[in-house]
């Protein structure tokens, strides 16, 4: 299964607690910050909280979100009924405000793997 790639940032957990808050909007605003926080692996939003605020100002730090985990701490919650194929397409609709990868990252790596032109100039070798 494929997890969709997350910068981790203020921003975009916000981003998938109002996406999950919108689609479900039975779910109490501390049980998403609680399925949220499972679906990026951390036990519990606090601990989760410092971690996020510890990086993010400083880091770049791209972590991979589960809806499965995120599913499984809903049920845990009491919410049952879910449907895990509408809340993986959930995660990976979310409009994130911060992309995980950069501009300038994205345009480096294509270059790097750009094929060289047939009637390029070869570089001068010494």
């Amino acid at each position: 299964m494929f997890h969709q790639p997350v910068k981790f940032t203020l921003s975009n957990v916000a981003a998938l607690k109002k996406a999950l808050r919108t689609r479900y909007a039975s779910i109490r605003s501390s049980h998403a910050d609680e399925a949220v926080a499972a679906s990026f692996g951390f036990k519990t939003y606090a601990a989760m909280l410092v971690v996020l605020h510890q990086v993010n100002t400083s880091a770049r730090l791209v972590i991979q979100t589960d809806a499965c985990l995120l599913i499984l701490r809903l049920e845990q919650l009491g919410y049952s009924g879910l449907s895990p194929r509408a809340l993986r397409r959930m995660v990976w609709e979310v409009p994130y405000p911060d992309p995980w990868h950069e501009d300038e990252l994205e345009r480096s790596l294509r270059g790097r793997f750009a094929p060289i032109a047939a009637n390029s100039q070869p570089d001068d070798v010494m």
